[in-house]
């Protein structure tokens, strides 16, 4: 049989190469430190505990190489390739533990003494060899003796560093050594599949009472092999779950458990054994609820591997069934809402999976996906990814006139048109509509009387782009960690005065009573100025779990259709105070880089040729993206219903003075507040610079934020913020405590005041 190679032993090759890399890092980036946990890890020097470990560690040493020849033997007798492997593996061990020891030898200091361990007794070399050895024998289907060489292994660890024979980090070091030399060598060579041969997969059928005649691979991934063949009474799928393909799979589910809510993919089994398990009863459910589906006729572990038995489900395919694809869309739905009755959704609804029988009714070619004791929010999915799906067959009028003909009298659901959005979708489905209308079609069908859609539901936990700037914020975090491995933030702390961080809480304070007279003047109605403040403190709770300006868009609209505003009345006020806000922050911006550049010792007004520089790249900038078309239309797109809907008010308030000058005020007010916050802290750590300066850095630093989609802009507004500071000749441990001091008081302090307030604004009933 041919040999495979495992997709976990990738993994965890992977992981061992990573840790041992990281502990060599540390070691040579802050050696200090490692020898200081080194120097933790007692040794025995005295009688009798000196006695009595010299005593457990010959013992050890015995039973490792009683455990090592017995290995050996069993290969030797059962799996003659695997003992090719030990015995490679074990000399990949030697060879890496000997360079590594010289390697030590050559570095000296902390590297050869916590590392490599002494020259006199070291035992580097023998425990790389043991690990590799071990690995490289591929004891995964040998349990009786994988346990005991564990066990004996880490006694002979424990007597080695209780002994000084080796250091804590240096029997890391080794075992993660000796895994990367076992698992290279096994992923070179390869593994024997457990996965049963046909001739036995059919004895195995035989006996549950399948004569299956050949078997033909239709399907093979990771870990999975999807069969056919025929007995006496038809086609027979099988399904055979292989262990050594386990890995790859893993990462798949964990990335959509991390990319969409728990309410969306419900609870998915981490292993492929627990899916077949699943889908034999999702079966049984639904045969249970009269919806054919391929029959289960057996659930068989044959060794290691797990096989399922079906007979797949006769039927012509919805994209196939030509004139009766309405009819059969209908009935669809109708065998779908019989699922959902009994608490299944089937989790991959496409055109292809719905097969017409020839009395009419429908069925499902598969239940790979489905999910039993499924949520509400999982049934409308899979309503959704039906009704998109037939609408690439049957047209969007034929397929919502489809789902109401099988739905229960009643409205329908309202969200269901608010799932309407590709990320809902199955990927086919997805594809398949992409670049075309359909979606808005079917959104405006469903819509209710008065044209209104229910707010769409959060599917996902983090969108790709949240998960591209965390890495990016991580690794820039990295970066700038590594430049400051030697300030000492906690006595930069220590120093801080606490009257100015004081001051600092205090301009926090006042931008939220900005942000309520920002907004106040754009609304057509009377708002309390007091309840409005609170509303703003209240995002700040919101920041900790939204993206920036996200929640607090959303949370003042909510409040404005409190006071009375239709829905598109109070996005209309709040996104004219944020195009007006936005708006005087580029202007302050502008002035503060022109009077940046103002010589105080001449009369004069002419800026410094750096700004000019910066004004003149914008320009230019901002001119050829008007020059290229799609960006142009792009842009137009975007921006055209925005100023449509924002330029009366903003013309409004711009005729009346008092209206204006609170708009304005408050503006000014907010960003006052952000950098009174900021000087603050600056000077909470004797840091003082020029007032346009810490305004600058302010306003660079919130427009960094602003675009970055973590919450609060985390991470974007430190790095922007340091970055700016230690630019204008701050150094980097007063950068760096002031900007902790910062964010503290704008960002994490306000974080539970805001909770408070929210909570109580909603018991009022006023978000």
């Amino acid at each position: 049989m041919a040999r495979v190679r495992r997709p976990n032993d990738v993994v965890q090759l992977l992981t061992a190469a990573a840790g041992l890399g990281l502990i060599v890092l540390l070691t040579l980036t802050t050696p200090d430190a490692v020898d200081t946990v080194d120097r933790t890890v007692p040794t025995v020097v005295r009688d009798p505990l000196l006695t009595l470990f010299s005593l457990a560690s010959v013992v050890a040493s015995l039973a490792m190489l009683g455990v090592l020849g017995t290995v050996a033997v069993d290969a030797a007798r059962h799996r003659r390739a695997a003992l090719l492997q030990a015995l490679a593996a074990g000399l990949l061990g030697l060879l890496l533990g000997a360079i590594g020891e010289r390697v030590g030898d050559g570095a000296g200091g902390v590297v050869a003494d916590v590392l490599t361990g002494p020259r006199d007794d070291a035992a580097l070399v023998p425990v790389v060899a043991t690990i590799a050895f071990l690995v490289g024998a591929d004891l995964q289907r040998r349990r009786r003796w994988r346990a005991p060489s564990r066990w004996v292994v880490l006694a002979a660890l424990v007597c080695g560093v209780a002994l000084g024979n080796l250091t804590l980090q240096g029997t890391v070091a080794a075992v993660l050594l000796g895994a990367v030399a076992g698992l290279a060598v096994r992923l070179a060579a390869g593994v024997t599949p457990a996965r049963p041969v046909d001739d036995v997969l059919r004895a195995e059928l035989a006996r549950a009472g399948v004569v299956v005649g050949d078997l033909e691979v239709v399907d093979q991934h990771a870990g999975l092999v999807r069969l056919t063949g025929t007995d006496a009474c038809g086609p027979v799928g099988v399904t055979v779950v292989d262990p050594d393909g386990r890995g790859l799979p893993l990462v798949r589910r964990a990335g959509r458990m991390l990319r969409f809510r728990a309410a969306v993919v419900g609870r998915p089994s981490l292993s492929q054994r627990g899916d077949l398990e699943r889908e034999a009863s999702s079966a049984a459910l639904a045969g249970a609820a009269g919806v054919p589906v391929p029959a289960v006729l057996a659930l068989l572990a044959v060794g290691p591997a797990l096989v399922l038995v079906e007979r797949p489900l006769p039927g012509t395919p919805l994209t196939e069934a030509g004139d009766a694809a309405e009819a059969g869309l209908a009935a669809a739905f109708t065998a779908l809402r019989r699922l959902h009755a009994v608490g299944l959704a089937h989790g991959a609804l496409t055109p292809d999976s719905v097969l017409l029988g020839p009395d009419g009714a429908a069925g499902f070619r598969d239940l790979r996906a489905a999910q039993p004791a499924a949520g509400e929010l999982q049934r409308d999915l899979d309503t959704v990814a039906l009704l998109v799906g037939g609408a690439t067959v049957v047209g969007s009028e034929a397929a919502v006139a489809a789902l109401r003909a099988a739905r229960a009298p009643g409205p329908m659901p309202p969200r269901v048109p608010a799932l309407l959005q590709p990320v809902a979708l199955p990927a086919s489905v997805r594809r398949a509509v992409r670049g075309t209308e359909l979606l808005a079609e079917l959104r405006r069908a469903l819509a209710g009387p008065d044209g209104t859609v229910a707010a769409a539901p959060r599917l996902e936990r983090f969108s790709l782009r949240v998960i591209v700037t965390v890495g990016a914020s991580t690794v820039a975090a990295f970066l700038l960690a590594s430049q400051l491995s030697q300030v000492s933030i906690v006595d930069e702390l220590g120093r801080a005065h606490a009257p100015w961080l004081l001051v600092a809480l205090g301009g926090s304070a006042l931008t939220y009573l900005g942000a309520a007279l920002a907004l106040i003047p754009f609304v057509p109605v009377a708002l309390s100025l007091a309840r409005t403040t609170l509303v703003q403190v209240s995002s700040a709770w919101l920041t900790l779990v939204t993206p920036p300006t996200v929640g607090h868009v959303g949370l003042n609209i909510r409040f404005l259709q409190r006071a009375g505003l239709t829905v598109s009345a109070a996005a209309a006020s709040v996104a004219v105070s944020q195009v007006a806000t936005v708006a005087s922050t580029v202007l302050l911006l502008l002035v503060v880089g022109w009077a940046s550049g103002v010589s105080t010792s001449r009369l004069s007004l002419v800026p410094s040729g750096d700004v000019l520089l910066v004004l003149l790249a914008a320009v230019a900038v901002v001119g050829l993206l008007a020059a290229i078309a799609p960006v142009r239309r792009l842009l137009h797109s975007r921006l055209e219903p925005l100023l449509r809907q924002s330029l009366p008010q903003l013309l409004a308030v711009a005729t009346e003075p008092r209206r204006l000058a609170t708009a304005l005020g408050g503006i000014l007010l907010q960003n006052a507040g952000y950098v009174l916050a900021l000087d603050a802290s600056l000077r909470a750590f004797d840091v003082s610079l020029a007032l346009p300066t810490v305004i600058g850095v302010y306003l660079v630093s919130s427009a960094v934020g602003s675009v970055a989609p973590t919450p609060g802009g985390l991470g974007a507004v430190e790095a922007a913020l340091i970055g700016g500071l230690t630019a204008t000749g701050v150094p980097v441990a007063g950068a760096l405590a002031a900007v902790l001091a910062f964010r503290a008081v704008t960002f994490w302090l306000p974080a539970p005041v805001g909770w408070v307030a929210f909570v109580q604004l909603q018991r009022r009933r006023y978000i």
